[in-house]
């Protein structure tokens, strides 16, 4: 079997801490951003045809399922293996136990700016209301299966660093509830611990990372997440 670093390229933005690998999606296989509340423009826009699809939160390539994401192993020290390959391991693995997990997320933080959008955001805004009228129908919006159309996994974060031997990962999503900033769920092998924007819970030094996930847990703590 291929050692697991060998699948790995540096990335040339950060080749000193960061390395990635293009591979099949594990979990999540048909979640897609059908739907942009906020953005009457999403059904409109295009793929570049110069950069072509990406893992930005704004692409609008969120819209196609997709069959791969990048796999992203992150280490501040410069060294990499045994907890990163142990993340994914246990992600292989236990694949439907981490996807029940993330769904739950997910679904409650779905939920969370669904009531924002409706009581808050909605009443106040003309262009979002005609827009709401032609998408209101085409998803069951108080459903957990309203995660399928709102969340597209586009890559996975892996950590040198852990609450055991295991390393911490990252599952970032594009989201039609927020085009700008994405959508990143730090968990410890099936337990979830936090959720902020794209990738913003797993750069950073080993230390930093359980440090950042009790910060947001202070403010933003949803029911079967795991308390630090």
């Amino acid at each position: 079997m291929r050692p697991f670093l060998d699948n790995f390229r540096p990335d040339p933005e950060m080749p000193d801490s960061r390395w990635v690998w293009r591979t099949a999606k594990p979990l999540l296989r048909d979640a897609v951003v059908t739907c942009a509340p906020y953005y009457p423009e999403y059904p409109r826009l295009k793929v570049g045809t110069s950069g072509g699809p990406s893992d930005d939160p704004s692409c609008p390539s969120a819209r196609a399922v997709g069959t791969d994401i990048d796999v992203v192993i992150y280490s501040d020290s410069g060294t990499s293996g045994g907890r990163q390959e142990r993340a994914w391991d246990f992600i292989l693995g236990h694949y439907q136990l981490v996807e029940a997990s993330l769904r739950r997320k997910l679904f409650a933080r779905h939920s969370k700016f669904l009531k924002q959008f409706v009581d808050e955001d909605l009443p106040e805004a003309k262009h979002l209301q005609t827009y709401w009228d032609t998408i209101k129908h085409r998803v069951r919006w108080d459903d957990p299966s309203a995660v399928n159309h709102l969340f597209k996994l586009v890559s996975v974060g892996l950590a040198e660093s852990g609450l055991d031997e295991c390393g911490f990962s990252s599952f970032e999503f594009q989201t039609g509830w927020d085009r700008d900033h994405g959508l990143g769920v730090l968990m410890h092998k099936d337990r979830v611990l936090a959720a902020d924007g794209m990738t913003e819970l797993i750069v950073g030094n080993p230390d930093s990372i359980a440090a950042g996930a009790k910060h947001v847990q202070g403010y933003d703590l949803d029911d079967g997440d795991y308390l630090l």
